[in-house]
């Protein structure tokens, strides 16, 4: 692992940006190829928004990790809330009733998560709540940029 982050954000939809903008800085700065960054930066983002529309954490607030390897981001979203089961979410574009009481449709996130993740497990918390892994391999702008991260890493390439 190059570097560990972990950011403990109240669950308000206006620090957000917070977390999304720390893990752009970081995957840039190290050179991954943009369409990664906007990969991960989706993920991240779709993944914390629902903890903040969904969760209704115990103690307002969910934690981000981010996991910085050579080959690969992992981030891992945490909250304390009611958790959830996938047989009780909606299948994509069916009418939903959001968390201000509104109707809406959606339900597209999840699956874009899926498709934009190289690895997405959920996992539910022992007595409140779920923690949520998306893994993303990485592609550098450069050989050598990628082989600049490769020297920082003391992992074992490909474990997620």
């Amino acid at each position: 692992m190059i570097l560990m982050l972990t950011l403990d954000l109240p669950g308000e939809f206006s620090h957000l940006r917070v977390a999304r903008k720390v893990c752009r800085t970081v995957m840039e700065d190290f050179g991954v190829v943009v369409k990664d960054i906007d990969d991960v930066e989706f993920v991240l983002g779709e993944l914390s928004s629902n903890v903040v529309r969904h969760a209704r954490s115990s103690n307002g607030r969910f934690r981000v990790e981010m996991e910085y390897y050579a080959d690969r981001i992992a981030i891992n979203v945490i909250d304390t809330g009611i958790g959830f089961s996938f047989k009780d979410v909606l299948p994509p574009g069916e009418l939903r009733r959001d968390s201000d009481g509104n109707q809406r449709i959606g339900g597209f996130g999840l699956e874009l998560c899926r498709k934009l993740s190289d690895h997405i497990e959920f996992h539910p918390l022992d007595h409140n709540g779920t923690s949520v892994r998306a893994v993303k391999q990485l592609t550098y702008v450069s050989n050598d940029r990628g082989n600049e991260a490769i020297a920082l890493d003391r992992s074992t390439p490909g474990r997620i």
